[in-house]
């Protein structure tokens, strides 16, 4: 189940919030001889996080029987929830022996906020209130790779944690809603407090100077007809051992055409790849002709599909230009953006 974005906080009883966390969305599945970890595109991810693994065999071999869980896997720092680029080291890991020293290093856990199976009862035709009321049962000294999501009726409080802890935003869901599997639903909202969003990758360009690998990546978004929307290009945010790995990936995609609906200009030599690759990226707002303005790259998104990446509206930011209406912008679950595409494409410098 999917949350749409949310344009005000909801009010009045009926609402609970939970912190919307930096990490990679899954399920996992748990039993007593058995367990798996799945991120939404259907990717296994065991290989990545043994730790986590570990704490739901444990889980497993507790409760005795199996449970469907949904959550999130984030990096610990300091034993909380810490930032998405924790866990970028983890996803280019190949050895057993690096991924179990990245583990002990770096840890990550499981938080998990809400579940659709228990035993041999599917729990997604009940609403909120009985399946979180399950879920403490379940998770009741659990082992510590498994955490339960923090869940509290009061959003502006939350909301306040959260601006002032620097989080991205927080999950509002209607107390009485049922589990959509699949669905993007009005009955979760992410509110969100900065300016972080998935884009695809379309292109990178050569470096300049001393800079190894690549210079910016070129970022797109798919609009309702599946035509790959140009909004920018980065060269921040990355160290040399990000940009070795980003130009990897890439360098396996190239094409000889550009794939974006309308080709960016640049002043270094671009290089056209398939739009297979997904970023997060952070930014300061939107320009007038539907452009990010300072975006910094965060990391690869290999849990979702490029396809999936469309324009989201604004949310609940303080200080926030509505981001543009390109051309074809979906207007289904990601909504309608709000202005137009510069008539011509102005030249950029990358």
């Amino acid at each position: 189940m999917y949350a749409t974005i949310g344009k005000d906080v909801p009010t009045g009883a009926g609402w609970t919030f939970e912190p919307k966390y930096y990490g990679i969305r899954t399920h996992a599945f748990v039993s007593s001889t058995s367990e798996r970890l799945m991120t939404r595109n259907g990717k296994d991810k065991e290989a990545q996080f043994p730790e986590v693994v570990d704490a739901l065999r444990a889980l497993g071999r507790k409760i005795k029987r199996p449970a469907v869980l949904d959550g999130e896997v984030v990096a610990l720092q300091r034993n909380r929830a810490g930032k998405f680029q924790a866990l970028q080291g983890r996803f280019h890991l190949k050895g057993a022996a690096d991924i179990a020293h990245a583990a002990r290093e770096s840890p990550a856990a499981i938080f998990v906020f809400d579940v659709l199976a228990d035993g041999a009862e599917k729990l997604t035709v009940q609403p909120w209130t009985a399946r979180r009321a399950r879920l403490e049962r379940l998770l009741r000294d659990a082992p510590p790779g498994v955490r339960l999501s923090e869940s509290s009726p009061n959003g502006g409080r939350m909301i306040n944690r959260a601006r002032r802890g620097g989080w991205e935003g927080v999950i509002a869901k209607r107390s009485t809603s049922t589990y959509l599997p699949g669905a993007r639903s009005r009955d979760w909202l992410k509110l969100k407090l900065q300016h972080r969003a998935e884009f695809v990758i379309g292109g990178f360009t050569e470096p300049r100077r001393t800079r190894p690998f690549l210079g910016a990546i070129l970022l797109g978004y798919i609009d309702s007809q599946g035509h790959l929307r140009y909004v920018g290009h980065t060269g921040g945010g990355f160290n040399r051992e990000s940009l070795r790995e980003t130009y990897e990936l890439l360098k396996s995609l190239e094409q000889p055409a550009s794939p974006f609906a309308e080709t960016p200009r640049t002043n270094e030599r671009p290089h056209w790849v398939r739009p297979k690759v997904v970023v997060e990226v952070k930014f300061s707002e939107w320009t007038s002709d539907g452009r990010l303005r300072q975006p910094i790259f965060l990391g690869v998104r290999d849990d979702k599909d490029a396809r999936d990446v469309h324009l989201e509206s604004e949310s609940i930011q303080r200080v926030a230009k509505r981001p543009p209406a390109l051309p074809n912008a979906s207007t289904s679950s990601t909504q309608r953006a709000a202005a137009r595409p510069p008539a011509r494409l102005r030249r950029e410098r990358l």
